[in-house]
């Protein structure tokens, strides 16, 4: 499982850096703390599926996208 939060949070930091926000804008978009937002990043602990979704609007991308970037 943690290698899967890992691989996780890498594509959400991936995406974030891509589409040039910061973690701390992007923290307050999803009404999360920078904190744990950058804890999601290093696959320290798992995003909610609310925040999933609202970070699926914000890149324009498909929950596979983030959940198993691999298999996409």
């Amino acid at each position: 499982m943690e290698k899967e939060l890992q691989k996780i949070g890498h594509r959400i930091k991936l995406l974030r850096i891509e589409n040039k926000i910061s973690q701390k804008v992007l923290a307050k978009k999803l009404c999360i703390s920078q904190t744990h937002l950058s804890n999601a990043e290093n696959g320290r602990v798992m995003l909610s599926l609310k925040a999933l979704l609202k970070l699926k609007r914000i890149f324009d991308c498909t929950l596979d996208e983030l959940v198993d970037p691999e298999n996409y």
